[in-house]
């Protein structure tokens, strides 16, 4: 049985991508049989891993013929394109426009996968919800910016709609801070009250601002390929968290 987690924050540039392309690229590398699906029209984590152009998620969801592209051994994508944005649109009103995605994942081309990470749109549109339907848990990235906790309550509301009206099992499975600078005092204070506002679903692992993961993705590389250095430290950490999670979730879920 595979793990479906959507990566999901209607703010942009806070990490999403990024840390979805890095916690699948850890998995893979340590053996766990992935799929990352970009449901992003921007498809920038299509572009971080592969420069092929090949059917994806679009057509998939329309129904017309698809490729897996295998891109590292263990890895594959579901590429996103351009062409989401019309999709997204054409689907609202659609009796299945919400659901297309979970009953895609149901095909057995997907019953392998060990783990199935979305990386979303920044936004709570239609493709979002999908997502949402479609996934076992949620990951919310976030940066300690400015107005970092602005929309929040706007998401929240969102979880709960669809845990109410399309998928009872979501489980909000944690929040990841991402360029955290601690010299600001700004930053400390923004990183303090989102972990205020989350308690316990905050990831202690968090993600330092820093070139290297922009030369990684220019590379189409991960962090877990890196001989050294604090950033792969960091993402080595942030896998061990996740995968820890992912089994305490499923211990109680077996005790209730």
């Amino acid at each position: 049985m595979n793990r479906v987690i959507s990566f999901s924050n209607q703010k942009g540039g806070v990490g999403k991508t990024t840390t979805s392309r890095e916690i699948g690229l850890y998995l893979a590398f340590n053996g766990h049989k992935t799929l990352l699906i970009d449901a992003d029209p921007q498809a920038n984590l299509s572009a971080s891993l592969t420069e092929e152009k090949v059917s994806g998620l679009y057509e998939a969801l329309k129904g017309d013929d698809y490729k897996l592209n295998e891109v590292k051994e263990n890895l594959y994508l579901l590429s996103g394109s351009i062409k989401l944005s019309l999709l997204g649109k054409s689907l609202i009103g659609e009796i299945d426009g919400y659901t297309r995605l979970r009953e895609l994942l149901k095909e057995n081309i997907f019953a392998d996968f060990e783990f199935i990470i979305i990386d979303t749109p920044p936004s709570l549109g239609v493709l979002t919800i999908n997502a949402l339907t479609a996934s076992d848990h949620l990951i919310v990235p976030m940066s300690p910016a400015l107005y970092s906790m602005q929309g929040t309550n706007d998401l929240m509301n969102t979880i709960s709609q669809v845990r109410k009206n399309l998928n009872d099992k979501l489980n909000l499975l944690g929040v990841i801070i991402n360029s955290f600078d601690k010299i600001p005092v700004i930053t400390r204070q923004i990183k303090e009250e989102i972990e205020s506002g989350f308690k316990e679903k905050v990831f202690k692992t968090y993600i330092s601002k820093s070139i290297k993961i922009e030369e990684l993705i220019a590379a189409q590389k991960g962090a877990v390929t890196l001989k050294n250095g604090k950033i792969k430290e960091q993402f080595v950490n942030l896998g061990n968290e996740f995968l820890e999670r992912i089994a305490e979730h499923s211990k109680l879920v077996l005790e209730a």
